[in-house]
C-alpha cells in the first residue's frame, strides 16, 4: 500500500476511534437504571440506620464534595460508621438509593458485598467558633430515592427530606456502644484524612 493511502486509513482509524468514545460518554453521562445483581430497594425511603461510631473532621485545605451536583468545597464534616440493610449497602452497577445526612448526600467511602456497616464521609458546615455545625442526635439520616448521587442538587434534598419527614424518618438511632470523642480528626489535606477511613474499613469489615 502506498505512503498515502496508509496515512488516510490511520485518519479514518482515528476518527472512528474518537467518534466511538464520544459515543461511549455520551452514553454514559445518559446512563439509566438498569437490571443489577440483585433486584433494587423498594421500600424507600428507608431510616433504618444504626449509627456505630462518629468523629468530627476538620482540613485546612477545603475539597470538593463529588457526592452531589454542585460539587461544593469541605472543610470539615463526620466521619460516621452506619450500619444498615445490608441490601441498601451493596454496590450496585445502576441508580443506588441515595444516603442523605440532613441537608447533605453522604460520600460512601466502602462498598460492603454483605454484613451492612458503611463507612461515610458528611460534610458539615463550621459555626462561627469554628464548631462543625452537625448535631447527629436531632438530623434525619435516611436512604432516599434512587438516584446518581452526583446529580442531586440541593432542590432535589429539599424534595426527598420532605418525603423522609412524612414517613416519619428522624435521627438515626445511637449504638449502644456508640464510639464517638469530642477531639476532631485535624488534617491537612482530603488525601491525609483517607488513613482514618480505611483504619475504620478495615475495623468495621471484620
Amino acid at each position: 500500500m502506498k505512503p498515502l493511502a496508509l496515512a488516510s486509513l490511520a485518519i479514518l482509524i482515528a476518527a472512528g476511534a474518537l467518534l466511538g468514545s464520544g459515543i461511549a460518554g455520551r452514553a454514559l453521562a445518559s446512563r439509566q437504571p438498569q437490571a443489577a445483581s440483585s433486584a433494587p430497594p423498594r421500600a424507600l425511603p428507608s431510616g433504618s440506620i444504626e449509627i456505630l461510631a462518629a468523629q468530627l473532621f476538620v482540613v485546612d485545605e477545603p475539597f470538593v464534595h463529588e457526592w452531589r451536583a454542585e460539587k461544593p468545597l469541605v472543610s470539615a464534616g463526620y466521619l460516621l460508621a452506619l450500619k444498615v440493610d445490608p441490601d441498601l449497602a451493596r454496590p450496585r452497577q445502576t441508580y443506588e438509593a441515595v444516603l442523605y445526612v440532613g441537608a447533605q448526600t453522604a460520600e460512601r467511602c466502602n462498598a460492603p458485598e454483605e454484613g451492612g456497616v458503611l463507612i461515610v464521609i458528611v460534610p458539615a458546615p463550621l459555626d462561627p467558633d469554628g464548631h462543625v455545625a452537625l448535631d447527629l442526635a436531632t438530623t434525619p439520616i435516611w436512604f432516599g430515592s434512587l438516584e446518581l448521587p452526583e446529580r442531586v442538587d440541593a432542590a432535589r434534598i429539599i424534595q426527598e427530606l420532605a418525603i423522609a419527614r412524612a414517613a416519619g424518618i428522624g435521627a438515626a438511632k445511637a449504638s449502644a456502644n456508640l464510639r464517638a470523642t469530642g477531639d476532631a480528626i485535624q488534617a491537612r489535606t482530603r488525601w491525609e484524612l483517607q488513613p482514618y477511613v480505611e483504619d475504620w474499613i478495615a475495623s468495621y469489615s471484620r
